[in-house]
């Protein structure tokens, strides 16, 4: 969206249009001065004004001169998405897993503490060391913050975790208890947020009018997303689609047990049949995984390798699983149209079941919808950090200001 800020107070005008250019570059860099200031209708001293200060501070770079048509070289403006550096933090289940990101929102290193469910107290000293690990790979490149997601239920204004039952948790202040270990500005909110919030500025979404999320792990949470701006709830309770109703998917011989129940005890239910916990479970009950802990290890990385190696009941548990996830797309589509559905998590374990998603969806929404408007995560291998680092980014596009004063 173009934005035309005219008025207010200096400080407030220098902020709008710092955010303005910078988010502009972003999506059309490389973009001369000239370019830059008709896509955001100022005029060409003003936008030398803003950028001559992000440039001398290294966040935008400039190229070598374009030269044609004998008028005067332009010189193109880009980010340096190496300049700054942010921290996502996820906190799962079973693994926290932290990467540093750049201005782009790739990752550019890695690392994971395997634990199990642990109480904040606990778990909070391993997810600091973590980014004590990260700030030493920075290498003194500046780094922004951290942004930290978490399944289920979370208030991003206030950074707590209201529920969190994969964990235990409720009413965690994560985001205080996380700035407090680091020293760092912290941005929290759920996971399916942060990934619809990481698709909508560096993924599939960039250029949709409205997208959905659906992120499938040892949780199930949803998002949308109207443009940019992630939906977020009147209580923060946007995208709960965990206690949708489920039937039985035809076509499977093993089918589920929809008699299990959620922790909350209603069954028959998507969170009590499709989490990786609810498959784990399932294929150690039938024995096509023997022994298999319910949601923990790399379980459901021997259960997908089983798939593709041809073992009939993996692979009718984890296509059970995704006709599941197939029937929640319908129900999202049936009540938000988006241009797009993005999928994450474990129910894209086996590539191949991403037609199996397709086909259940189209089987209920009908032939005038194109099932190629599901797409997984463009997200990389290590989605997780790249989503929650998203938060903070999201935050420093809207108003760099806040982070730093360019000079």
């Amino acid at each position: 969206m173009t934005e035309h800020p005219r008025s207010g107070a200096p400080r407030d005008l220098r902020r709008a249009n710092t955010a303005a250019a910078l988010r502009a570059v972003l999506d059309e860099g490389p973009i001369p001065r000239a370019g830059l200031a008709a896509r955001l209708g100022l005029a060409q001293g003003t936008i030398s004004r803003i950028v001559g200060p992000i440039v001398a501070a290294g966040v935008l770079r400039e190229l070598p001169a374009l030269s044609g048509g004998g008028g005067r070289p332009r010189v193109p403006l880009d980010l340096d998405p190496a300049a700054r550096l942010t921290i996502g933090l996820h906190i799962g289940r079973q693994r926290t897993s932290a990467g540093l990101v750049d201005l782009r929102g790739t990752v550019q290193a890695w690392y994971t503490h395997e634990r199990g469910p642990a109480a904040p107290g606990d778990l909070l000293p391993g997810a600091a060391g973590l980014v004590r690990r990260l700030l030493a790979e920075a290498s003194g490149t500046p780094v922004l913050g951290i942004g930290a997601a978490t399944g289920g239920w979370v208030d991003p204004e206030h950074g707590t975790v209201i529920d969190n039952e994969a964990l235990g948790w409720r009413d965690v202040p994560l985001g205080t208890l996380l700035a407090r270990a680091t020293g760092l500005p912290v941005r929290v909110d759920s996971g399916a947020r942060a990934h619809a919030t990481a698709e909508v500025w560096f993924g599939r979404a960039r250029t949709a009018g409205c997208s959905v999320h659906l992120f499938t792990g040892n949780v199930i949470d949803a998002a949308v997303a109207i443009g940019r701006r992630v939906h977020v709830g009147a209580r923060s309770a946007a995208g709960n689609v965990a206690h949708l109703p489920v039937t039985a998917p035809p076509g499977s011989s093993a089918g589920d047990d929809l008699r299990a129940a959620c922790a909350c005890g209603r069954r028959g239910v998507l969170q009590a049949v499709a989490t990786d916990r609810a498959v784990l479970a399932s294929a150690a009950r039938r024995g096509v995984l023997p022994g298999a802990a319910e949601g923990t290890g790399d379980g459901l990385s021997r259960l997908a390798a089983l798939a593709e190696a041809g073992d009939e009941g993996a692979d009718d548990l984890l296509r059970a699983r995704a006709r599941h996830i197939g029937g929640a797309v319908a129900h999202l589509v049936d009540l938000l149209d988006p241009d797009l559905v993005v999928l994450s998590g474990g129910v894209l374990a086996v590539a191949a079941h991403l037609t199996e998603v397709r086909r259940a969806a189209a089987a209920r929404l009908g032939p005038s919808w194109d099932p190629a408007h599901v797409q997984p995560t463009a997200l990389g291998p290590h989605s997780l950090a790249a989503a929650s680092a998203a938060l903070l980014l999201r935050a420093y596009y809207d108003d760099p200001l806040a982070f730093e004063d360019f000079g």
